[in-house]
């Protein structure tokens, strides 16, 4: 009977860690919804929209589905299995993201695997903090293997470059960031470069030849990024993303991870000052490659939220490498001079021994249990064990499902105004008998739409502001403190009536008031 030894469960905690909290993360309002929707038009209409079809506030405008090809296998996830097949295909995107960082985790930790899986853990919680079913999880797999790939071949311990141009044909239509992929290529070309430069040739080093492959490979990679619907105009579409003004103010992950703030702390923060921490305390010094890995993506995920996920992909293994060096250090070496200490240690172990079947049948038990967890977390059981979810757990609890419901059966027509985060919901839902006022994708609208929607809460004339863009209805979330001066105000005027309500959600409709209700007095 094949003995399962405890280093095996150890191996495989950042693994379930990444699986079950995927597993129980609900599927978001932003961002998953309109994808879905979208991935359903280009597999029944067999084309590509190049418009916007979701919104009556930017009808028409161009549009660019630079991610059509996520949205198609969404879509054929969903219409195979729903919603489960969907988490789980997610999760197992996440794991696969996790497995070449982890990888190179272990092969940095040089024979010592419970310091790979300390650095790896660290990868595998950034992981989990942006789990959402989105686009960018695709991004998340193929940027790890580019990573792999790439360290694998500047320590000479494998040559894959050959798997990048096609790796990058397929990730240019994924998701937009594809261009990390290039600029990850070319910081190991060009670092490594500048290391020969100026050290000379010494052993480790990449030789002529070598740096030459490379650098043919990151032309090639980068012709490869043509093969999309757009071509080169992808980039003006991805620039104009990054650049728009209207997510950079208003969408929170556009925005610099606060140091004050849990969030902040879990996506950038913490995982940079306890990489500092480790790097201070052990003997192993970074290269210049590893150096401006370090900073880099240091700068890159203090300027935004969404990008601290990078700087914990390339870090773990620098993190798992300067762990392999901590002995011999500071409380380290204090604690190892102490022989008298550790040899008593050692015969309290010998007199404690657990019997090995006693050990390997404990391990056993704790795999099942870990086995057991996993099947109870998944997106087919946990559901169903909640009776007061009906099955809905799945979804995050904002969302409107009730109110979608009703405007559906009543076949309701009409511009609705709506929080932001209604938008893609109702896209999925009611399109194209509804469409939204704004939704996930923010950078589409003018930016006169988002701040008339950012001040609409704000705004005692709300109504009068409203009148610009004929709105009949009003599906507003009574959990959202912001939305309460605007419930309240529709409440008490005559010009609303209430149509639809319940825990969640209210809708109002707008009345035609007769010219004698108009009067005052």
């Amino acid at each position: 009977m094949p003995r399962l030894r405890i280093e095996y469960l150890w191996l495989g905690l950042p693994l379930v860690l990444v699986v079950w909290i995927s597993f129980g993360h609900p599927l978001q309002l932003l961002d998953f919804w309109w994808h879905l929707k979208a991935g359903e038009i280009i597999v029944t209409s067999g084309s590509i929209p190049r418009t916007d079809l979701f919104s009556f506030t930017a009808a028409g405008k161009p549009f660019v589905l630079q991610s059509w090809l996520a949205e198609v296998l969404f879509y054929g996830g969903y219409r195979l299995g729903g919603l489960p097949l969907l988490v789980a295909l997610n999760t197992a995107l996440l794991v696969a993201a996790l497995v070449p960082v982890y990888l190179l985790c272990q092969e940095a930790a040089a024979g010592r695997p419970r310091r790979g899986v300390l650095a790896a853990t660290l990868a595998a919680w950034s992981l989990v903090s942006v789990c959402n079913v989105r686009p960018q999880v695709f991004s998340f797999v193929l940027f790890a293997v580019f990573y792999w790939v790439l360290t694998g071949y500047r320590y000479r311990q494998r040559d894959c470059l050959w798997t990048l141009p096609p790796l990058m044909a397929l990730w240019v239509n994924l998701h937009g960031a594809f261009v990390l992929g290039l600029g990850l290529t070319s910081l190991f070309l060009g670092c490594e470069a500048v290391r020969r430069l100026v050290y000379g040739p010494q052993p480790g080093m990449l030789s002529l030849r070598e740096l030459g492959k490379l650098g043919l490979i990151l032309v090639l990679t980068t012709l490869a990024t043509l093969v999309n619907p757009e071509t080169y105009r992808l980039y003006t579409s991805v620039w104009a993303v990054l650049q728009n003004p209207g997510s950079q103010s208003s969408v929170v992950e556009w925005q610099a991870p606060p140091i004050n703030q849990v969030d902040g702390v879990l996506l950038f923060h913490g995982p940079f000052f306890l990489t500092v921490l480790v790097l201070l305390y052990s003997r192993y010094r970074l290269e210049l490659t590893e150096l401006v890995l370090f900073v880099g993506f240091a700068v890159f995920a203090a300027a935004a939220r969404r990008n601290g996920i990078w700087f914990a992909l390339v870090i773990a293994p620098i993190v798992a490498r300067a762990l392999a060096a901590l002995d011999g250090l500071g409380i380290l070496q204090g604690v190892r001079r102490f022989r008298s200490i550790e040899a008593l240690a050692g015969r309290l172990r010998r007199q404690q021994e657990v019997p090995a079947a006693l050990r390997y049948g404990l391990n056993a038990l704790i795999a099942s249990l870990m086995l057991a967890l996993t099947v109870i977390s998944s997106p087919w059981v946990y559901p169903h064990l909640d009776s007061e979810a009906l099955g809905t757990s799945l979804w995050d609890s904002q969302t409107p499902v009730g109110a979608m419901d009703y405007l559906q059966q009543q076949g309701v027509q009409g511009n609705i105004f709506h929080p932001q985060n209604y938008g893609d919901y109702l896209i999925w839902r009611l399109w194209p008998q509804q469409r939204s006022f704004i939704d996930g994708r923010v950078h589409l609208f003018d930016q006169s739409v988002v701040q008339d929607y950012l001040q609409l809460f704000e705004d005692a004339h709300w109504q009068e502001r409203l009148a610009r863009y004929d709105i009949r209805y009003l599906l507003l979330n009574k959990s959202q403190e912001n939305s309460h001066q605007m419930i309240a105000g529709a409440r008490a005027s005559p010009g609303w009536r209430v149509l639809y309500e319940d825990k969640l959600s209210v809708l109002f409709e707008r009345v035609q008031l007769s010219p004698e209700a108009k009067a005052p007095g």
